[in-house]
């Protein structure tokens, strides 16, 4: 695409990373694998980093898990342990993973208040499983035993006294499973399995996998602007959309949410349909969670050439105006990537697009490339080479005046009721195409 290339782009891409370690039963099978973030591929140990503090630690190994792995891929046969600080328990910050086959775990500092002992029940009513970390003698959250599926046990905390702790915290919690941490060789294996643990975790059985794959990185003004949008009940889907697609990065994300989450199984035709399957609430969890994750990038140049490249699809293929702009914000993620649209569509569950949406994208990209190469464009009939050229810098202006509201000052927002559930489409497909989102 003419203009948008990641070679002299580099904060529109970077790598994701995630570690997984697992945890086993006493025949050494896994029953499932605890998430661990990491600043980079390079970095082995596990914890937080100058600028990194939990909350973004946990946010950035739940993105990973939403939008690039995926639970199922990183989970296998087993459940996913996934690090909790405070915020996400109280529900400052939003959890956003579906609870199906995810347990939480309490890190150890976090005090059992009040606050927090609502937390633990709520986030069990959602059907997440509990799990204590770093469970020592003198441990803060001993009111929380009742409410765990899980106690986490460090041995290197405990020393002659492990049998002792684990006969109390069989009392304390019958329910419970008890986890041996820091399990390093065969010997700390028997001793766990003497001490009458169920299950067992550490180098012994394997060293955390560090997964990593590239991804794109958000726009920080078009991120933030969504996230105004969506605090406002009046914004229609369509606004969403169009504002969703200035930032490839948040695409690809929603279509991924969507197919491994709200809508698994199911064809998606465009991205409307995907932002609507998905839903505000979660729409904006996942946004919340991105930014926090990640500053973003803040080249302007991405959000504009993606507006007009999806705005001129449109217009050039009106009888499928919403699938014409998807088909093209595809090709720009397949370019910002180097991954062919062929491989990305089965992650995206995409349904393939009609000929004359395919015709119209060709054309476009053959005229981009032209310009691009300072050639003059060779375009085969229906079309013309002056047709689309003026189809393109009508896009070009529209996105430009849509971006204008994206760079202006944030408005301070009214009070709004809390959206739940998937929300509707209230006669949102009738709205005109190339709607501008204000506010």
């Amino acid at each position: 695409m003419a203009g948008i290339n990641t070679g002299h782009l580099p904060g529109a891409t970077h790598e994701v990373c995630v570690a997984r370690q697992g945890i086993y039963d006493v025949l050494s099978r896994p029953i499932g694998h605890e998430l661990l973030f990491r600043a980079s591929a390079e970095h082995t140990e596990s914890g937080v980093r100058p600028g990194i503090d939990d909350n973004r630690a946990t946010a950035t190994v739940i993105v990973a898990t939403l939008t690039e792995f995926g639970v199922e891929d990183l989970a296998g046969n087993g459940d996913l342990f996934v690090n909790v600080p405070r915020s996400f328990i109280v529900d400052e910050l939003p959890v956003a993973l579906d609870p199906h086959r995810v347990v939480l775990e309490v890190l150890e500092q976090v005090p059992a208040d009040e606050e927090v002992v609502a937390g633990v029940e709520r986030l069990r009513r959602l059907g997440f499983g509990i799990a204590l970390d770093d469970f020592v003698p003198d441990d803060q959250r001993w009111s929380l035993l009742p409410l765990c599926d899980y106690v986490k046990v460090d041995m290197s905390d405990l020393g002659d006294r492990l049998a002792e702790f684990a006969a109390a915290l069989r009392e304390a919690a019958p329910h419970a499973a008890l986890v041996a941490e820091r399990v390093e060789d065969e010997r700390d294996f028997l001793a766990a399995q003497d001490a009458g643990f169920d299950l067992f975790q550490g180098y012994h059985f394997r060293r955390p996998t560090v997964l990593t794959r590239p991804a794109l990185a958000h726009h920080a003004m078009v991120a933030g602007r969504l996230l105004v949008q969506l605090g406002d009940a009046q914004v229609s889907y369509r606004r969403l959309a169009r504002l969703t697609a200035a930032d490839p990065a948040v695409a690809l994300k929603v279509f991924r949410v969507v197919n491994s989450v709200s809508g698994a199984g199911r064809t998606v035709r465009n991205l409307h349909q995907a932002l609507v399957l998905l839903g505000r609430e979660r729409f904006r969890a996942m946004l919340v969670l991105e930014v926090l994750a990640t500053a973003g990038h803040q080249d302007d140049e991405i959000p504009l050439m993606a507006l007009a490249r999806t705005r001129a699809a449109e217009i050039l293929a009106p009888q499928d105006p919403l699938e014409a702009s998807t088909e093209a914000l595809v090709r720009i993620v397949s370019e910002l990537l180097a991954v062919p649209v062929a491989e990305l569509d089965p992650e995206l569950h995409r349904s393939r697009p009609s000929a004359r949406v395919l015709a119209a994208c060709d054309v476009l990209d053959s005229y981009l490339e032209a310009i691009a190469q300072e050639q003059v464009p060779e375009i085969g009939s229906p079309y013309s080479a002056l047709h689309v050229s003026l189809v393109y810098l009508t896009a070009l202006r529209e996105a430009r005046a849509l971006l204008a509201t994206v760079y202006q000052p944030v408005p301070r927002l009214r009070a709004v009721p809390e959206q739940r559930g998937t929300g509707d489409a209230r006669a949102e497909t009738s709205a005109p195409v190339g709607e501008a989102v204000t506010g």
